[in-house]
This record gives C-alpha cells, structure tokens and sequence, in this order.
C-alpha cells in the first residue's frame, strides 16, 4: 500500500503494450489509470511549442537549479484529469492526445526524461496525485521508484520486432524499421541512464507477451489482482 491506496504498476519497454493494457485493466478493475509517460512527454512537448524561455536542446545544458526553475513554470500550465479512462492532460484548458505523440516528442523525450530533476518533479506529481486512490500506474519505474511499495507490480516484455510493429501503429510517419531503430535506441538511453534506469521491479511479476494477445495478458493480471484483493 501507498498513502493509503490500492497501486498496481506496470513496467515495461516501449511498445510493450503496457499502455494499451493499463487501460484495460484499469476500465475492468473501476481504477483510475495513471499513465507516466505522458507527463514527460508534456514537459518536452510544452519545451518545443510553448517555451519562451529557452529551446529544448538548450534546456539540456542547464544547471539544475536552472532547469528547476523552469520546470515549476513548466507545471504551472499542467492541469491534470486522471479517471479509468485514461489521464488526460490539459494545456490552456485543451486535452492533448495527438501531440504528445508528435514525432519530434518523440525525438527528445528519451534526453529530457533522462534528467534527474524532471525525474524527480515528475515522480513528486504523480505521487501527489494517487493519495488515496486505487490505480493502475503504468511507465517504466513506476514499480521501481516511483511507488516501490505499491500493492502489486507487473513488469510486461517482448522482442523488439513485435514492439516496433505495434509502435509502428501508434506513429505516423514511421515504418516498422525505423520504428525498430528508434525503439532499440530508446531502450539503450533507458537502460543506462543514470537516474531510475529501466529494470525489472523488485517483487515484479514478469509477463513476456510477445506471442500473447492483450486479452491473455489482462486475464492473468485480473487473477492477480483478485488474489491480493484477498489477501488485503
């Protein structure tokens, strides 16, 4: 337990499919679905289009101290939605969706996400946020880091040809190769980060879902659940 909550991570690589069943998880379940990633894809979209402070590539030098300052500006236009339908994050009073996902978001999330005071203010907000809640948290430390003491955690793989064919349909202006490119990439940024690298969560239940539909994946995750739910 967390503050009180009923937390269920799920971690993974890109194209793992966590996204996708978190979300159903969460709807089956009635929990809110907390989705990490798109926090720090809202700090680099936000540092690309509506920055006039500083561009993304010169935010990278800064000191932290610097990048600090900016990054509380930054989460001052954040409103935040978080329901079992997904979390919905708003800029200017508009929900974004396809922005976040923008290519060039997804050129420099790995860097910006890489730096330990947007680690650390991102974890800060999605901890404020889950007070009390029961939710299905879903990124790629949520179980290692961001709530190490959660109720129950999941940590979903798969090869990198499966993954780049399913991210593949998630962009636009990709093809399955450059996809597989950019994903193995990601994962080599993740992995050897310095702050909170990409890792199986301790006590994590590993689900290799490469030749596993997301129905097969839920159903063990739901039997899961319904054995914790007893035991707590």
């Amino acid at each position: 337990m967390e503050n009180g909550a009923f937390i269920i991570t799920i971690d993974g690589p890109a194209g793992s499919g966590k996204t996708t069943t978190a979300r159903i998880l969460a709807k089956r379940l009635g929990f809110d679905l907390l989705e990490s990633g798109a926090f720090y894809r809202f700090v680099t979209y936000f540092l690309l289009k509506h920055s006039s402070e500083v561009s993304v590539s010169d935010f990278l030098l800064l000191s932290e101290k610097e990048q600090r300052i900016i990054l509380q500006n930054v989460f001052k236009h954040l409103e935040v939605k978080l329901n079992s339908e997904g979390t919905i994050l708003y800029l200017y009073g508009k929900p974004l969706k396809d922005e976040l996902r923008e290519p060039e978001v997804e050129e420099w999330v790995s860097r910006v996400s890489a730096l330990p005071v947007v680690r650390e203010m991102v974890n800060e907000y999605l901890r404020s946020l889950v007070k009390g809640r029961k939710v299905v948290a879903e990124g790629r430390d949520m179980g290692s880091v961001v709530f190490p003491k959660a109720t129950l955690k999941f940590y979903l793989d798969a090869d990198a040809e499966v993954r780049a064919k399913r991210r593949a349909k998630d962009l636009k202006g990709f093809d399955v190769l450059e996809t597989k490119k950019m994903i193995l990439r990601r994962d080599e940024l993740d992995s050897k980060r310095e702050v909170a690298p990409l890792s199986i969560p301790e006590g994590a239940i590993v689900i290799d879902n490469s030749s596993l539909s997301i129905e097969e994946v839920v159903k063990i995750m739901e039997e899961k659940v319904k054995e914790a739910q007893n035991i707590s």
